[in-house]
């Protein structure tokens, strides 16, 4: 026998019937109410401001040490890493291929009942783009190509010569696999794991929200301040990389053209 507040429990917000109770969803985050941090997590955000400024100091005082420390950890990550991260990719295609074709998943809405999406499709469209994707495309479309054509894992085994005719195809094909299926659904399932927890179950719009139906509420304290923490300046980092590669295409356009002399440094 069924209560009234069972039923309710293994009932979406749109009405529709549910197989098993919603996740544990309550994650509360203590935040500061009054002065510059209102309304954020000074946990948070002082960490993250410190790690950045640490680092863009670092990068400008000390430019080569900067480079050669992160040349060797990207490398170390991509060593220890690597073959991981292909499992990783595989299995979030894998989840939204699943999402894609379960008719459950299609009848959810990211926004309450009767609510407008605030922005139209061409906004979002435009933020998106303009925000670093497009810059993104601009860049590693012909700058990936490119240097998969010097180097790829055909070229690393040995099977293939480094720049030859034989080295078109696998540049393009290793390109396409950043740009393709792997990348758009890891995007996908981070920002519908966001939204659907943010908009549909009023939780903080944080990393550590998507997480919160897996791990509930251990991450309230130290270890979701963490994950944020990793994700801001994951975050900052990344978007500042790739608008700093459009700025470095946006001054030499200027200079091919005869307008950006000023802003270039030629070495003595």
């Amino acid at each position: 026998m069924h209560s009234p507040q069972a039923d309710q429990n293994t009932r979406d917000d749109t009405g529709s019937d549910l197989p098993i109770a919603p996740p544990l969803v309550e994650l509360p985050i203590d935040t500061h109410d009054a002065g510059f941090y209102d309304g954020f997590a000074r946990e948070v955000a002082i960490p993250g401001k410190v790690i950045v400024s640490f680092l863009i100091i670092w990068a400008i005082f000390f430019p080569a040490q900067a480079i050669a420390t992160l040349q060797i950890a990207n490398n170390s990550i991509i060593e220890i890493f690597g073959g991981w991260y292909v499992y990783l990719v595989a299995a979030v295609i894998v989840t939204c291929l699943g999402l894609a074709l379960w008719p459950a998943s299609g009848r959810l809405r990211l926004g309450g009942p009767g609510e407008m999406p605030e922005f139209t499709r061409f906004s979002w469209f435009a933020m998106l783009f303009g925000a670093g994707i497009g810059i993104g495309m601009l860049t590693f479309s012909t700058g990936e190509p490119l240097a998969h054509f010097s180097n790829n894992p055909d070229i690393i085994r040995g099977t293939i010569e480094a720049r030859s005719a034989q080295a078109v195809r696998p540049a393009y094909l290793y390109t396409f696999l950043h740009w393709g299926f792997g990348a758009w659904c890891t995007y996908a399932l981070v920002g519908l794991g966001i939204s659907y927890v943010a908009h549909r179950r009023g939780l903080p719009l944080t990393i550590r929200s998507s997480l919160a139906p897996l791990f509930g509420e251990r991450l309230s304290g130290f270890w979701g301040h963490v994950v944020d923490v990793v994700a801001v300046v994951a975050t900052i980092l990344g978007v500042s990389y790739t608008l700093g590669f459009g700025v470095e295409q946006f001054v030499a356009g200027l200079y091919r053209i005869g307008f950006g002399d000023w802003l270039m440094v030629m070495d003595p």
